[in-house]
């Protein structure tokens, strides 16, 4: 029948004016069956103005006539004018006091589906805020009173549209409204024909205790064979391989039954993503349980990407840390990880959600246990292994960190390769130049090196050498049979904004809400559909990530809007997949505490060493070399410093230390001013392990393998670092050969040792840390001295006021031709005129020259064919005036005026010059002051530069090359000689 606008006028014309309650009746019925069917219909029935009737009409006090209006409005109301219009016409103070006080069951269902209705329109729903005090009791007392089904899923769909405000959810709450929606969500999942296990009666003297006529020897067999070892992935995978889950809840058989709980984990959704109070989940606790949605956790599950979100939302609230154990939510996310061959792959969402359920359940013991004993532990190891995401890896070591102190556990992960992964995850750290890296490198080093950061989740160093250390960490959520230090570090995953729950609920129900002709029936269809799980690419989701929102209610609208087309448009389908639908989390809120991963890895490296049985990866290069790196860049005032020490203090890594080098990098700590004192630390470390009988079995070993010259080479570097007693010293640099290795890879000029660098730093080292070696102390000029300012170097000043006698001497390569020359036999000579009286009062040499029959005495001139003019310039110079000069003559100069100073014998000068050869002594140097006290025999000058050689602190490059340019010396041998004396000698000076 086509309706024209008069018949519906008409029609309403006898609604308004009629009393007899059968005609009313009727004409409802009419309308609603032929003309408020679809959304043509229901314009008409709008533009006629039927929707004032019918608020006028829904006070009737018939019921018969209140469930048809209600039904016609309800249809009205999917259209968004007639919402507004119902409104105006202030239909919500009727429709409540409806819901109060009449406790028909269609009549409930046909106001609750209307309330549904105007709280999907965006408009209507704003005149609904005033009343959520009195719409919330109101529907949970529906819930609560009613049996009927179809009323339940009116009043839960009222619900999940309103349960977005936070003010209806505040009421909701204050009405119990959670508690009843559990415990109606228990009974619909409960199965009621499971089979009620018998309990036996068990003697308890057969399971524990000596059996009667056991032998003791063979009880003790029996019990380790059931104790749990290293492999406790297989014992306890075989030992739970037969177990089922608990069949005490099941889904329901009846099609409304599976509605409601479909409808029911919708409201879960919201509630979930929302703060719930201690008395809620006191009450909670005690009354019901979330076993229900652990059920959809499994394979097979349709609603299983649902499911996990609610459990992953819900352990953002330690309050419901117990409810969740209780559930073996943490079981059913293992086995879902560890799942192989299914049908519908875990997305990333739902693998995200797993993990985030395992991160915050593992701060239990009890839940560590469940989690190895299923087997989990090797996937959780795998997944860190195969993932490319740094916050998927980073949640993942939050879990293993809880697992610190079982043993067990820890054995099991370092048996499937714990600690290269630490290592390259740590090396990345240290290496990565992403932001996020970045700057929490530069927030640890900000107070790194000189002062120890304030972190709970962190022991303080007590010492250096210290194997234990006891620290009080307070967790975020106490459990009975929680560790000392299962503090609960809650996975980025579990982070507010990354369980997004959709706030765009109303727009994406616009084309789904209830068919009128279905209302009729009371068999109205709410399909669940399973949408396609979104494989994005990498970029897509960084993408995605950096548009993530913190609001919760713009994070609501991130949720898929695309629906399929319904061809009807008025039928009321509801997605569940559009409550689950998930979009990977922000990458700065994924990772809140993105700080807390590299403590996380300093943790768990250290407790690794600290286990009994240590694993060999603990002495390979890369993790010390990587240990080294971090403490070099976070200084050592943290357990990166104490893990490494750990390693060093462990004989079965000595071997490895050596020959890796890696007391030469521990020295180079040393040359930095803030860590100089952590280095000597290390190598003292390494040093009570090197002296020991162990230690010193390695180092001759090492000395004795001609095979493997590099670890000849690396052994003979390490005993120059390391070894203190110069008894053992000597036998290792003389009967081990080592100082010859060390000199030889220093001399050895034409071929490119590696080790070369490394060997004259430990020269270095031995001769000023273990042997003593020094150079002797000058006198330090005061700051007030008087300088002389006269120019040394000039050849035309002359060196005194009245010069009655004059000096030859050679010319300087870079003195001036038209010099002071007077009578110059040759170009090569110059003349210096000096004060005879001065000269005769400074030295009795130049007295008994000067004045008797000698030549020089006669010609007024001395001959020094020897000498250069510079050095016979400072000499004189220095006769009259001992002041510091602003520029000293070069060294050869020093050393001629130094030995004019003692043929002429001048004792004061000579002593003045000696200190000033030490003071300007030099790498460039060096060789010429040997040179000079080798050929004149001065024992104290030689032994001065002989220790230069050996303790001067200068850069492993320029040692060599002062190491290489004596080889070449005239006295090559000699100074080889007096290298190996000095060094032996000083070890049996004090060692024997």
């Amino acid at each position: 029948m086509l309706w024209s606008i008069e018949q519906v006028e008409g029609m309403l014309g006898v609604l308004k004016t009629s009393t007899d309650k059968t005609v009313i009746y009727k004409c409802l019925v009419k309308l609603r069956t032929d003309l408020v069917k679809d959304k043509d219909g229901i314009v008409l029935f709008r533009t006629a103005g039927g929707v004032p009737v019918m608020v006028r009409l829904i006070s009737k006090l018939n019921e018969k006539i209140m469930e048809v209006v209600l039904s016609i409005l309800g249809n009205c109301c999917t259209d968004e004018q007639a919402c507004i219009e119902a409104v105006e016409c202030k239909v919500i103070a009727p429709l409540i006091t409806i819901l109060k006080t009449i406790p028909n069951p269609l009549i409930q269902c046909r106001a609750c589906r209307m309330l549904g209705n105007l709280a999907k329109s965006k408009k209507a729903s704003l005149f609904l805020n005033v009343h959520y005090g009195a719409i919330a009791p109101a529907i949970c007392h529906i819930i609560e009173s009613t049996s009927a089904v179809q009323t339940r899923i009116m009043a839960f769909r009222v619900c999940r549209f309103l349960l977005i405000s936070s003010q209806f959810y505040k009421h909701f709450l204050s009405s119990n409204g959670f508690l009843q929606l559990m415990r109606i969500f228990v009974a619909v999942m409960k199965n009621n024909e499971a089979p009620k296990e018998s309990q036996q009666d068990i003697e308890v003297s057969t399971l524990i205790g000596l059996k009667r006529n056991q032998h003791r020897e063979k009880y003790f067999e029996e019990v380790a064979r059931n104790l749990e070892g290293v492999r406790s992935d297989i014992f306890d995978y075989q030992m739970l391989k037969n177990s089922t889950r608990n069949n005490e809840y099941v889904m329901p058989k009846e099609q409304e039954a599976i509605e409601l709980a479909s409808e029911i984990l919708k409201c879960l959704m919201l509630l979930s993503a929302q703060q719930i109070g201690v008395r809620a989940w006191e009450v909670l606790s005690r009354n019901t349980s979330f076993a229900p949605i652990v059920y959809f956790v499994k394979e097979d599950s349709e609603q299983r990407s649902s499911a996990l979100k609610i459990l992953s939302n819900f352990c953002k609230d330690p309050c419901a840390f117990y409810m969740l154990s209780t559930a073996d939510a943490i079981v059913a996310a293992c086995e879902l990880l560890m799942a192989v061959n299914m049908a519908k792959p875990l997305s990333e969402s739902e693998c995200r959600h797993c993990v985030n359920i395992i991160s915050t359940l593992s701060a239990d013991a009890c839940s560590r246990s469940k989690i190895r004993r299923c087997g989990a532990l090797r996937k959780l190891v795998a997944m860190i292994r195969d993932s490319h995401s740094q916050s998927e890896r980073s949640s993942l070591f939050h879990i293993l960190n809880n697992f610190q102190y079982d043993n067990i556990s820890m054995e099991l992960l370092l048996y499937e390769g714990l600690v290269p992964m630490l290592v390259r995850e740590l090396n990345d750290y240290l290496t990565s130049d992403e932001d996020h890296h970045r700057r929490r490198r530069e927030e640890r080093m900000q107070g790194g090196k000189k002062r120890k950061l304030v972190d709970p989740t962190t022991p303080e160093t007590l010492s250096k050498f210290s194997k234990t250390q006891e620290s009080t960490i307070g967790s975020d959520f106490e459990s009975p049979s929680s560790s000392p230090r299962s503090y609960r570090t809650t996975s980025p995953c579990s982070s507010r904004s990354m369980s997004p729950v959709c706030s765009n609920l109303l727009a994406n129900d616009d084309d789904e809400n209830y068919s009128p002709a279905c209302s009729d029936d009371d068999d109205d269809d709410d399909d669940i559909k399973t949408t396609t799980t979104n494989n994005d690419s990498r970029e897509s989701r960084i993408a995605t990530n950096r548009a993530q929102p913190a609001n919760v209610m713009d994070i609501l609208k991130l949720i898929d809007e695309g629906t399929e087309t319904i061809d009807d448009t008025l039928s009321d389908k509801e997605d569940l997949d559009e409550l689950s639908s998930d979009v990977p989390p922000k990458l700065q809120q994924l990772r809140n505490q993105a700080g807390d991963t590299i403590d996380v890895i300093e943790n768990l490296i250290y407790r690794i060493t600290l286990m009994i049985n240590k694993r060999p990866e603990l002495g390979k290069p890369e993790t010390l070399d990587t240990l080294i790196r971090a403490i070099n860049i976070f200084g050592a005032n943290n357990n990166f410093a104490n893990a490494l020490t750990n390693i060093l203090l462990e004989s079965q890594f000595f071997a490895q230390i050596i020959k890796h080098g890696v007391v030469h990098q521990l020295y180079q700590l040393t040359k930095v001013e803030e860590m100089r004192k952590d280095g000597f630390a290390f190598l003292e470390t390494l040093t009570n392990v090197g002296e020991s009988n162990y230690g010193k079995e390695e180092l001759v070993r090492l000395l004795r393998s001609e095979a493997d010259l590099n670890a000849q080479q690396r052994a003979a570097i390490s005993v120059a670092y390391i070894i203190k007693s110069h008894r053992l010293l000597y036998q290792f640099l003389y009967d081990g050969n080592a100082l010859t290795l060390l000199f030889d890879m220093l001399l050895r000029k034409k071929s490119d040792n590696l080790y070369a660098d490394e060997a004259a730093d430990a020269v270095t080292a031995m001769s000023r840390f273990t042997l003593g070696i020094t150079l002797p102390e000058h006198e330090v000029e005061e700051p007030n001295a008087i300088i002389c300012s006269t120019q040394l170097k000039s050849s035309t000043a002359p060196l005194h006021d009245n010069c009655d006698m004059r000096f030859l001497v050679h010319r300087d390569n870079d003195e001036d031709v038209n010099g002071v020359a007077v009578d110059v036999a040759a170009e090569e000579t110059l003349s210096i005129g000096f004060n005879k009286q001065l000269l005769c009062d400074t030295s009795e040499v130049f007295n008994k020259m000067l004045n008797s029959d000698f030549r020089e005495g006669h010609k007024g001139e001395i001959q020094l064919r020897d000498y250069t003019a510079s050095g016979l310039r400072y000499f004189l110079h220095l006769i009259s005036c001992h002041s510091r000069h602003q520029s000293m003559p070069d060294y050869a100069a020093l050393l001629q005026a130094f030995e004019m100073s003692r043929v002429y014998i001048i004792p004061e000068l000579e002593s003045l010059l000696h200190e000033r050869l030490i003071e300007f002594l030099d790498s460039h140097n060096c060789l010429r002051l040997l040179e000079w006290a080798l050929k004149n025999y001065h024992a104290e000058l030689t032994e001065t530069a002989i220790s230069y050689y050996l303790c001067a602190t200068l850069s492993s490059q320029d040692k060599l090359l002062l190491f290489r340019a004596a080889e070449d010396s005239t006295y090559a041998r000699e100074w080889f000689q007096l290298l190996n004396d000095a060094v032996y000698e000083r070890c049996r000076s004090t060692g024997y």
